[in-house]
């Protein structure tokens, strides 16, 4: 998907996107300590018209769920629609991949999400298998709002 307001595409990230995709979750406040070079596969990333990283946005896949993690957009880009367009394009590639079930957890963007159709839920209505990912038993507080969409 082209941002023509700024130049940029999102496109598969690879390994040697590895050290901008960390430096870029951190200074978001994300987690990144599960993270390791071959999960770049699974995230797809925005650039600036110079290349540099701006936005990312990851997901793990278990079966016809899968567990969106991670998006965060450079502070400079913010309020561009650019975040709304990581979601979509992730929401798209996850349905080419017959993902059934989006699920994430937040504990400060329930409201972005909710604004792209996201509805909170309980901890109890999250499949099991999901429930074992390192983002539910050990990265993220049980504070965090848990929030499914179904694709």
């Amino acid at each position: 998907m082209r941002y023509p307001a700024l130049g940029t595409t999102s496109v598969p990230a690879s390994e040697k996107d590895y050290g901008e995709v960390i430096a870029l979750l951190e200074a978001g406040s994300l987690p990144t300590e599960d993270l390791e070079r071959s999960s770049m596969a699974h995230f797809l990333l925005a650039h600036d018209g110079s290349g540099n990283v701006i936005g990312a946005i990851g997901v793990e896949h278990y079966g016809r769920d899968a567990l969106l993690r991670s998006l965060v957009v450079a502070p400079e880009y913010r309020n561009r629609k650019l975040g709304t367009q990581l979601v979509a394009d992730l929401e798209a590639r996850c349905r080419s991949m017959a993902v059934a079930n989006l699920f994430l957890l937040t504990t400060s963007a329930r409201n972005f999400f909710s604004s792209q159709g996201y509805q909170a839920i309980g901890r109890e209505s999250i499949p099991a298998k999901l429930l074992a990912a390192a983002e539910f038993t050990r990265l993220c507080p049980g504070s965090a709002t848990c929030m499914t969409k179904s694709l």
